[in-house]
């Protein structure tokens, strides 16, 4: 299924992202730092926008649509970040994770009728997903994020999941009417505005290094790729299905954290993370 690989390759991006971001959040302040992110992606898109121009001819709700994902963006990038912040990787982002799913319950309220095959992947993607968050060592997951401030970690979570599902199901109608990159360049400025209110509360305004500047380009370039390969996967059959593969983000992440930032994975997690990995694979190889 071909939705799904869209996903995947939304997935390999944000899971780089997702490492930068998990590096960079508590020292350049996790709303800024999603701010700034949108900034460098809308500029890195204007250029083929001004070239393209066929979003100048776009209907008034076409360009609606587009900046409506941008709300609903703006919250689930805002959410991740600040919960990258008070908590590592190997809890975060199993716990994001499963947001894709909520993707697919709204495709079967709207029609889908997914086989029994794949409504097991879904669930292996899923139940891999609460095993990697439940499952951290001794000195990771829930025992890594300093007391008291779990409450808030599972608040923006919980943002960060409802504002990503939202921007699935928007963004690949939005890619209907106006097209996957101006939809994706559409959402960055509302995605900002959703955004400064809450840096400005954050209180993070310290100058940045060349560092940071770059892995802000970086994971802007990361996230607008992402985003296109889910809203152009609102062509294809079976579209729902693209978030599955998204799904595998967190358990990329994971990996890619023990790797990069040395946060250990334990025996429990590579048995959530062999699931998630076995539940996207053959849904990736069913038909629509």
């Amino acid at each position: 299924m071909l939705a799904v690989l869209f996903g995947v390759f939304a997935a390999l991006c944000w899971s780089v992202h997702d490492v930068i971001a998990r590096s960079m959040a508590a020292h350049v302040g996790a709303f800024r730092m999603a701010s700034l992110v949108m900034v460098a992606g809308a500029l890195l898109l204007t250029g083929y926008i001004l070239y393209d121009g066929t979003l100048w001819y776009a209907s008034p709700s076409a360009i609606i649509s587009g900046l409506v994902l941008g709300v609903a963006y703006g919250f689930g990038v805002g959410g991740l970040f600040k919960a990258f912040s008070l908590g590592p990787i190997s809890l975060v982002g199993p716990i994001t994770a499963g947001y894709p799913v909520l993707a697919v319950l709204w495709g079967v309220f709207n029609g889908l009728e997914p086989t029994p095959l794949q409504w097991s992947c879904v669930g292996a993607t899923l139940i891999g997903a609460v095993i990697v968050a439940r499952s951290g060592t001794a000195d990771g997951g829930i025992n890594a994020v300093e007391p008291g401030k779990m409450p808030v970690l599972l608040f923006f979570a919980v943002l960060c999941v409802l504002g990503y599902a939202s921007s699935i199901v928007l963004g690949q109608q939005a890619a209907l009417t106006v097209g996957e990159v101006e939809a994706t360049w559409l959402s960055r400025p509302t995605a900002l505005v959703v955004l400064l209110p809450f840096m400005l509360a954050d209180g993070q305004h310290g100058p940045l290094s060349r560092a940071q500047w770059l892995g802000i380009l970086i994971m802007g370039v990361l996230d607008v790729l992402g985003v296109i390969a889910v809203n152009a996967s609102g062509h294809l059959p079976g579209k729902e299905f693209a978030g599955i593969g998204i799904s595998a983000y967190g358990a990329l992440s994971v990996v890619m954290a023990m790797i990069f930032l040395k946060e250990k994975v334990s025996s429990g997690q590579w048995a959530g993370l062999g699931l998630i990995v076995a539940g996207v694979a053959t849904l990736s190889i069913t038909q629509a």
